[in-house]
């Protein structure tokens, strides 16, 4: 991803992400548009039914607080009665993986050896090793387990282990419907329960498309869904000003399903800055075999540098955070007049 086009389209994705909220409104140039809106009567994505019965990070602990070492602050995380796949594995974030052994040994599950894992999923970013469960003859469910070494008054005197992150990973037919179907609802469920989310579809190893190209390798959906419309790309063949061509989601996923470095990716996040969790969706070919993974991973249970505090950590974080608003400010106003005919090409 070092070309011209794949840098712009990340950075066009950047900025749909952090500056919008759902269904707000947002003004560029003399335009304003309603953005992130979720869709109406799509179901939300399937949950899996191995949850615990208390959310992790809503226990106490006596390692966790003001005086620790590590950046443990409990987060931000907004009720919501919309209930999808993502909302029910957060539950888990911040047990202990001897809990998550115990309940899963109750319920009948039988853990997935390393050696079975690596030949699943090969090097791809999709896990390799660790504490993982079949869940059905297509389903699994992954568990991010880390020791925390920094849990109490001395540092590096402790190695306590959490789940600092779950997935949920499915195996799906490689199907341009399906696959669609998949984008969809990742997008439409955060639309439904936080404030912003994207999602990539590339193909990492082949050559970037170029401009022009009819069957872009690549596309980016930000704060404005149209499944019905598809999306825009800028031309500059013309020589003289650039121009826009249109693609369709389904011819573009059906062309890229056929190559093997078929890719997705997309995060779902909140604008408050003590946001709890981020949110994940990754399609991964693997050989023959397609997956899509559904994570979610802490902002906030990992260790810091010794000597610090989390208090410490999140005023820091804060200071730049407002720096950071400052800056897209200056960016959207400079970049009104593009951005209104972004958005005006994306709803005619």
């Amino acid at each position: 991803m070092t070309t011209y086009l794949r840098m712009s389209l990340a950075v066009l994705c950047v900025l749909l992400l952090t500056s919008v909220q759902a269904q707000q409104k947002v003004s560029y140039g003399k335009s304003t548009f309603t953005v992130y809106k979720p869709l109406p009567g799509l179901a939300p994505t399937p949950t899996c039914g191995f949850k615990p019965e208390v959310p992790g990070y809503t226990r106490k602990s006596k390692l966790y607080g003001p005086g620790t070492y590590y950046t443990y602050a409990m987060g931000n995380v907004p009720k919501t009665t919309y209930t999808c796949i993502l909302t029910e594995i957060r539950d888990w974030v911040a047990y202990r993986p001897e809990e998550v052994k115990e309940l899963a040994a109750k319920k009948g599950l039988v853990q997935v050896n390393e050696k079975t894992i690596k030949k699943m999923f090969k090097n791809t970013r999709l896990p390799n090793g660790g504490l993982m469960y079949q869940l059905t003859e297509n389903t699994w469910i992954w568990f991010y387990i880390k020791g925390l070494q920094n849990c109490g008054p001395t540092p590096w005197a402790s190695n306590e282990e959490h789940v600092l992150g779950v997935s949920y990973i499915e195996r799906i037919p490689q199907e341009t419907e399906l696959v669609l179907d998949r984008i969809y609802r990742f997008w439409n469920d955060g639309a439904n329960f936080a404030d912003h989310v994207g999602v990539v579809q590339s193909n990492f190893k082949t050559r970037p498309s170029a401009p022009a190209d009819k069957n872009p390798n690549n596309f980016t959906i930000g704060d404005v869904l149209r499944p019905d419309k598809g999306f825009h790309t800028l031309s500059f063949d013309s020589g003289v000003a650039p121009t826009y061509l249109w693609h369709k989601y389904e011819t573009v996923v059906e062309a890229n399903l056929k190559k093997a470095d078929f890719d997705v990716s997309g995060s779902i996040g909140y604008s408050d800055l003590f946001s709890a969790f981020e949110y994940l969706i990754d399609m991964v070919k693997v050989g023959k075999e397609l997956y899509v993974s559904y994570s979610v991973n802490t902002h906030f249970l990992q260790d810091i540098i010794p000597g610090r505090t989390w208090q410490k950590e999140m005023a820091e974080r804060k200071a730049s955070e407002a720096q950071r608003l400052v800056e897209m400010k200056k960016l959207n106003k400079a970049n009104g007049a593009a951005l209104e005919k972004h958005y005006k090409e994306l709803f005619r």
